[in-house]
């Protein structure tokens, strides 16, 4: 394959990725005025045992995170399954500023487990429990998440709260077509 090949691709590549926000954009313009406030719930979320393997994305965006996240899930599932280590529920991405900064986030691929707690290679630990989490419903593919992350932060901005962290996503349902993926998002959240 040629340079100029290899440069057409990667060119569409980012062209189609570009697009897929442009469209999610559009569909959260087009629903602004209409936020259904009776699909945010505010609860408490327990605090739960995970595996968790992590890395780096370069932004909090949907296209810097995702081809982070794909492989440390794949490689999250390898391990465990090396290790004979069951998952007693579903898989959860959580986010965290990089200490160094320039925007960068560190991605946590994590997944539920009852095994004991321990660091290394594959690291079990505790999730702390959400005190109260504004929590929301998407339905799609992660790429299409923005409309979705949009309503919540404007119900949160027009309810009285501030958000204390990036929002949990807790994976629920997760087939092959993942047009079809249901993932809650679950908002640290505290009263203004």
């Amino acid at each position: 394959m040629s340079g100029g090949q290899l440069g057409d691709i990667m060119f569409m590549a980012v062209a189609a990725a570009r697009l897929v926000q442009v469209e999610a954009r559009l569909r959260a313009i087009e629903s602004e005025g209409q936020m259904p406030t009776n699909d945010i719930v505010i609860r408490n979320v327990p605090a739960v045992r995970v595996a968790e393997l992590t890395a780096i994305a370069a932004s909090y965006q949907p296209e810097d995170i995702s081809p982070v996240i794909g492989p440390l899930y794949d490689e999250l599932f390898r391990r465990l399954d090396a290790a004979g280590i069951t998952c007693t529920g579903p898989g959860i991405a959580y986010y965290a500023d990089e200490p160094q900064g320039a925007g960068r986030i560190i991605v946590h691929a994590a997944v539920e487990v009852s095994a004991p707690c321990q660091d290394g290679d594959l690291r079990v630990r505790d999730l702390p429990p959400i005190d109260q989490a504004a929590t929301i419903v998407h339905r799609g593919s992660m790429e299409t998440v923005v409309p979705t992350a949009q309503t919540l932060t404007r119900w949160i901005d027009g309810n009285g709260y501030r958000a204390t962290g990036y929002p949990r996503e807790v994976t629920l349902e997760c087939p092959a077509n993942r047009d079809d993926w249901v993932t809650e998002l679950q908002a640290p959240v505290s009263r203004r």
